[in-house]
């Protein structure tokens, strides 16, 4: 324990063997109950006095104690010196005669009883085993010292008091003056960094923040550590977690450098919450958090905007050594992440493994139902009732399917010390996240999309019947062969720009289902890795009974030849991954005449998307328009769409020139009018002149 005792010099030395290990002990021995029982009639511990004891190294390097030069080690393995006496206290020296530390064991059986009346939680200090030995500093005889004399003055006999007495009057000559300048310090707010223990009591809630956004824990222990850079506190803190099945302790381990003279309690990296100075505030707003955190359970599909911490590969001499599923911690890194989101905890742990949740102890499997109650509940710890109130079921007996449940609680502590995030997959990005859970929002679905999808009705009544019914589990026309042919495919091909990306955006909305959209580029070449991340993807969408969207899926639909036998390759896992899918597949393609004939009998539709005619450029630069406010807009619709339908571009043309127009209107301080729209569509010639021109000159130069 580094600021107890005078100042030492030289290296560090290694701490004395525990006191009292020379005395032979056989088998785990009789229970504190028996053990108290059995000196009951004895002398041990009766004598209310301090015996005084120096632990030192003789000339061998042997450690021996004594008590005024005379070695009090016996040969008698039954004879345990001291014993009489109600405390016995040992000044360790070091190998150079330093004086180290003092311990004090405590021997009186009275004492003994009435700490483990009061201390009920001290992790690293256990006050209910046979032998109870407190090192410099007595951590728990500091933070329970109110309750021990609490409990002398209203439970403790005369006998009792008077062993308390020599217990209080010993602690108070070996940090005394610890106390009293820690009084002094935090009645102005402020701690020295030796000092610093005494704020952190176990089983306290304490304050800090990560990332930028507030967190509470719970205290578990705290004790001094050194490294290359100096010394500093360690904390080890408690908290909430849920791994997507089951709730339960997590760790987290927070240090406190040193630091030189006395410093505001609330500028350290972790503070009790009770020295924070908007408690009532900050404790109000971790359990509103915590009840959002339970409400985040399970699979969710949900809306997100703001930085989120994203998980990135692992790298080993600059090469990508990890991927989604393989063993090994990974890193988060803050990046923005905007858009549609899935939460699922459940997920993220099973496929990142080495980053999944790991609890302190068993974890119980929950069903967290939530309710508000107008009234105070009782949870039945020590905090502040909030009104907030968590009805638990937990499932016992799986093994004989018992369905009685049993009713539990998650206590108000519990909420207040769930994590500021959860964890995910942002769909547009790909990647797995911890998402802020003041970022996550109820995702908009837009179910009248599908409705102004503008493509045949014929076309929309075809993909709305064989969606409903396989939505619907209509497994009729199920495969001879179990778990084969249960998907939907549909094939969208035709031009760019022509609505086959939307086609499954609706459809994804109409269905309330999340939309995984990846494209080909992003599953590689490689056949080995393409079944790898094809199968993760196909897995997930399973998972989650998402619609995917593979977008330029020429290069696994192409004919298979005798001569390339990489492509073969290609071709053959997708097809057979396709064989036992189960979910709906949007493929999108400019290229059906070099298709392999295998896909043919896989495909249950396939739409053609011609190139847009006037009526329907008409009706997409209408719907377009109409999205800007009227009174940011200065256009007769009638004339105007006449001049704008002639343009023969593509539906994502025309989206792009709606809001181009409408940014350059912004800009100049105008309303949207036709002179801005024309600007915007002159761009779009000129760039289509060039490219144009680029394709004939690069097709003259291959001949």
């Amino acid at each position: 324990m580094f600021g107890g005792g005078p100042p030492r010099r030289g290296r560090r030395l290694p701490p004395p063997p525990p006191i009292f290990d020379s005395y032979p002990r056989a088998g785990p021995g009789p229970t504190t109950e028996e053990r108290e029982q059995q000196f009951s009639t004895s002398n041990r511990g009766t004598k209310c006095e301090l015996k005084q004891l120096d632990g030192r190294y003789d000339a061998q390097g042997n450690y021996n104690i004594t008590d005024s030069s005379v070695s009090m080690l016996s040969d008698d393995a039954d004879t345990e010196p001291h014993s009489e006496y109600a405390l016995v206290s040992t000044r360790v020296y070091g190998p150079d005669g330093l004086y180290q530390s003092t311990q004090l064991e405590i021997k009186s059986r009275l004492i003994k009883r009435a700490l483990r009346k009061v201390i009920k939680f001290y992790p690293g200090q256990p006050v209910d085993t046979s032998e109870v030995i407190f090192n410099d500093p007595p951590k728990p005889l500091f933070h329970y010292r109110k309750e021990l004399e609490d409990y002398k003055h209203t439970k403790a006999d005369d006998e009792t008091k008077k062993h308390l007495d020599l217990l209080f009057k010993f602690v108070d000559s070996l940090i005394g003056a610890q106390v009293e300048r820690f009084k002094d310090l935090t009645k102005l707010g402020l701690i020295s960094f030796p000092l610093v223990w005494m704020l952190f009591k176990p089983g306290d809630i304490v304050f800090t923040e990560k990332d930028g956004h507030p967190q509470a824990f719970m205290i578990s222990q705290i004790e001094p550590t050194r490294s290359f850079i100096g010394k500093s506190w360690q904390i080890t803190c408690v908290g909430t977690g849920y791994d997507g099945v089951n709730f339960g302790k997590v760790f987290e381990f927070i240090k406190i450098n040193q630091f030189e003279g006395a410093r505001e309690i609330t500028t350290l990296k972790v503070y009790p919450l009770r020295y924070h100075p908007q408690e009532i505030k900050i404790r109000h707003q971790l359990l509103e958090r915590g009840k959002r955190f339970l409400e985040l359970r399970g699979r969710q599909h949900m809306s997100y905007k703001g930085m989120a911490h994203v998980l990135t590969a692992r790298y080993k001499h600059g090469y990508e050594v990890d991927d989604s599923g393989m063993e090994g911690e990974r890193i988060f890194q803050s990046s923005l992440v905007s858009g549609r989101v899935m939460i699922d905890c459940e997920t993220f742990c099973r496929v990142n493994s080495g980053n999944r949740i790991r609890f302190d102890g068993p974890a119980v499997p929950y069903n967290v139902q939530l309710q508000v109650f107008d009234g105070p509940t009782s949870t039945g710890g020590h905090e502040p009732e909030t009104g907030i109130h968590a009805t638990v079921t937990v499932t016992t007996d799986t093994e004989n399917k018992s369905k009685r449940p049993v009713l539990s609680t998650l206590s108000e502590k519990d909420i207040l010390l769930c994590p500021p995030f959860v964890l995910g997959f942002s769909l547009l990005n790909k990647k797995w996240c911890r998402f802020i859970i003041d970022h996550v929002k109820e995702v908009e679905l837009n179910a009248e999309a599908f409705d102004h999808l503008i493509i045949a009705d014929s076309h929309k009544d075809l993909i709305q019947a064989m969606v409903e019914s396989h939505v619907e589990g209509d497994d009729s026309f199920d495969d001879i062969i179990q778990g084969k042919g249960k998907s939907l495919i549909f094939l969208l091909h035709g031009a760019p720009g022509v609505g086959k990306t939307l086609t499954a955006e609706s459809i994804a909305d109409y269905t309330k289902r999340p939309l995984y959209m990846v494209s080909s580029g992003e599953l590689g070449t490689d056949p080995v890795e393409v079944e790898e991340k094809l199968t993760h993807v196909l897995d997930i969408a399973t998972t989650w009974k998402a619609i995917v969207l593979l977008d330029e899926a020429d290069v696994f639909l192409q004919q298979r030849s005798g001569s390339d036998v990489k492509r073969n390759a290609l071709v053959s896992i997708f097809l057979r991954l396709l064989e036992y899918y189960e979910g709906i597949l949007f493929l999108t393609s400019n290229r059906v005449e070099s298709f392999d004939l295998a896909f043919k009998s896989r495909i249950h539709v396939a739409l053609s998307y011609p190139e847009l005619t006037v009526p329907v450029r008409h009706q997409l630069w209408k719907d377009f328009l109409l999205r800007i406010p009227e009174d940011k807009r200065d256009l007769d619709f009638e004339r105007d769409l006449l001049t704008l339908e002639k343009e023969e571009i593509n539906g994502r043309q025309i989206k792009n020139a709606c809001k181009t127009a409408a940014a350059l209107a912004r800009k100049k301080g105008e309303k949207l009018g036709i002179s801005h729209l024309e600007t915007t569509l002159a761009t779009i010639r000129e760039f289509e002149k060039d490219f144009s021109g680029a394709v004939s000159h690069q097709r003259t130069d291959n001949e």
